[in-house]
């Protein structure tokens, strides 16, 4: 009952997938107080920079992941669907890489803004929704490819990579950068925006406006140039003239 249950939750919130990080983010936002939690500011610095660390290490897994081997992960008509079972490049390590990805951003921005109420609240339900559309994804799948998944499963770890294979299984492929790049251009610049956000409203709340509006300018131009360099990729992205080869 409860697997049905959880599934059941997993294919409703798939369908919003691409929503979860906009949305969470929104909540966090809303509803987190940043708080000097470790009791020390120094200590509390340390923990900032800790997370954006986190966070990119989480985008570099999903860049890693694309550029070895790009798997459609949008569904078809709201539902999981998939084409093919993956099981080259990084998905011969872990089975969610994506969402292992994911997590580790969601974790670095958490510990980025350090508000409780984002700990106890926003981290555990965006952590839950995953594992939920991970069990819906699973079930798709060995529906979809029986003994073949299970293989897969039996062979490959659910979330956690198999680090000591990672040589052994990547060495052999070629990395396709200009794939991974213009693949998750949304994604690196919400990311970058979305710290440099939880950075300000984290210094606002604790140091106040007066520590703010010193770094204004440099922050608007941070956040100007950011903007800008991804209006330009898209617009070129949808030319086809950045980060595609000949062929492709």
């Amino acid at each position: 009952m409860t697997r049905r249950w959880n599934i059941a939750v997993g294919n409703f919130f798939f369908k919003y997938h691409n929503a979860l990080f906009p949305v969470l983010f929104a909540l966090a936002v809303l509803i987190g107080r940043p708080q000097v939690i470790l009791g020390s500011p120094a200590l509390d610095r340390a923990l900032g920079v800790c997370g954006v660390l986190v966070a990119l290490t989480g985008q570099w897994v999903r860049l890693i992941t694309i550029g070895y081997e790009y798997i459609e992960r949008g569904g078809k008509e709201g539902k999981v669907y998939v084409s093919r079972l993956v099981q080259g490049g990084v998905y011969a390590l872990t089975r969610n890489p994506m969402y292992l990805g994911n997590g580790l951003i969601a974790i670095g921005m958490s510990m980025v803004a350090g508000a409780p109420l984002i700990y106890l609240i926003v981290l555990p339900l965006f952590l839950c929704i995953y594992q939920a559309i991970i069990a819906a994804e699973e079930t798709y799948l060995r529906r979809q490819f029986g003994a073949e998944y299970e293989r897969y499963c039996a062979s490959v770890n659910r979330l956690l990579p198999a680090i000591d294979r990672a040589k052994q299984v990547l060495a052999p492929r070629a990395y396709h950068w200009r794939q991974a790049v213009r693949k998750d251009l949304s994604t690196m610049a919400g990311l970058f925006l979305g710290l440099v956000l939880l950075l300000v409203l984290r210094r606002l709340w604790l140091e106040g406006w007066e520590a703010v509006r010193a770094d204004l300018p440099q922050i608007i131009t941070a956040v100007l140039v950011v903007l800008g360099l991804y209006g330009v990729a898209i617009a070129l992205k949808r030319q086809r003239k950045l980060f595609y080869t000949q062929g492709e």
